[in-house]
C-alpha cells in the first residue's frame, strides 16, 4: 500500500472526523487476548484535546483496554487502512450509555492501493529479516511480499507491539545468494492473524526509509520470475 504519516492536527482531524460521521467501526488487538476490541468513535474534539469511543458489551474487553495506557486503533473504511495511537484511555458515561475517553492521537497513518507492484515470496526462495537490529529489540521476522515501496512480514511473537510511525533502525533483509541488505523500515500497520496450526502470530507492513541500489536489485530479480 501507498501511505501518508500524517503529524498535522488539522489532517487527523479531518481523517478522525470522517470516521465519526461515517459510523466506521475501530478495532483494538489486545495482548494476551485473542478477542478484538470494537468500538466506534463517537467523537473527536481537536480543540479539547480528547476522542470518545463506545464501549463494548464485553466488560473483559473493555477493562483490558483500560488497563493499557497506549492503544491503537485500526479502522479499514473501504479501500483505506486507517491506524492511529491514543493514550491514557479512562471510562466514562457519553450521551448515557458506557463509553471510553483517550487523548486525542498525535499520529495517524492513512493508506490506499500499493503504488509498487507487489511481489510474493515463494516459499523455494525463503527471504527473511531482522528488524530492529541496530535497536533495543531485535527479532526475526519472515518477509511475505516485498516492493521497491516496502515490504510486508510475518513474525511470530504477537506480544511485540508496533506502533505506526516507528522506525526500526539498521534492519537486516537476508537473501539468499545475495547476502545481508541494511534498510530502515518505518511501521505502517500490524495486525494479528491465526496460523494454520491455529496460533497468532503478527503481521506488519513497513515502509523502507533509505533503500539503496542493493534493494532495488534484490526487488529486481523478483520482477523477472
Amino acid at each position: 500500500m501507498t501511505g501518508h504519516l500524517l503529524r498535522s492536527s488539522a489532517q487527523i482531524a479531518r481523517v478522525l472526523d470522517s470516521l465519526v460521521s461515517r459510523r466506521e467501526n475501530v478495532t483494538v488487538e489486545l495482548p494476551g487476548n485473542l478477542n478484538r476490541f470494537t468500538g466506534r468513535i463517537m467523537h473527536a474534539d481537536l480543540s479539547g484535546q480528547f476522542i470518545i469511543v463506545t464501549a463494548t458489551d464485553d466488560e473483559s474487553l473493555n477493562a483490558a483496554l483500560l488497563a493499557r495506557v497506549r492503544v491503537t486503533f485500526v479502522s479499514q473504511p473501504g479501500e483505506w487502512h486507517v491506524e492511529f495511537v491514543a493514550v491514557e484511555p479512562s471510562g466514562i458515561t457519553h450521551e448515557g450509555a458506557p463509553a471510553i475517553r483517550l487523548r486525542y492521537p498525535e499520529i495517524l497513518t492513512v493508506q490506499q492501493r500499493r503504488q509498487f507492484p507487489r511481489h510474493e515470496i515463494p516459499p523455494v526462495v525463503p527471504l527473511r529479516c531482522v528488524a530492529d537490529a541496530g535497536g533495543f529489540t531485535p527479532f526475526d521476522a519472515e518477509i511475505k511480499d516485498i516492493s521497491l515501496g516496502g515490504m510486508s512480514v510475518l513474525f511470530y511473537a504477537p506480544d511485540i507491539m508496533l506502533e505506526p510511525g516507528t522506525v526500526l533502525v539498521g534492519s537486516r533483509i537476508n537473501a539468499p545468494g545475495a547476502g545481508s541488505i541494511t534498510v530502515d523500515l518505518e511501521v505502517r500497520y500490524s495486525k494479528v492473524v491465526t496460523l494454520p496450526d491455529g496460533s497468532p502470530a503478527r503481521y506488519s507492513g513497513f515502509l523502507f526509509v533509505n533503500a539503496g541500489d542493493d534493494l532495488k536489485n534484490l526487488v529486481d530479480t523478483f520482477d523477472m520470475r
